[in-house]
């Protein structure tokens, strides 16, 4: 993942840290949850062909809160000193 390594150094050069992406990252899963929620307890029924649509926002929402989930798990792996020397 060495587009996220650039994507941190380049924070960092905006002088944005660490915690302030991974800060970013939980707030787009927690919109992400409170969407998926949302749509998931609407019990109204639109028919079939609006039916469809919603399964597919549903597949979409999971796969972004799979994909920030994973973000958030590499860069917590991501020493802060590793971030910092790359700079340099």
């Amino acid at each position: 993942m060495d587009w996220v390594e650039t994507l941190l150094e380049k924070s960092c050069d905006k002088t944005l840290t660490k915690g302030e992406v991974l800060h970013s990252l939980f707030h787009m899963i927690e919109v992400n949850e409170n969407t998926l929620n949302h749509i998931e307890t609407n019990k109204t029924d639109f028919g079939p062909e609006l039916e469809e649509l919603k399964q597919t926002e549903i597949r979409d929402l999971n796969f972004h809160l799979k994909y920030y989930r994973s973000l958030v798990n590499y860069i917590n792996s991501v020493p802060e000193n590793k971030i910092i020397e790359n700079r340099t």
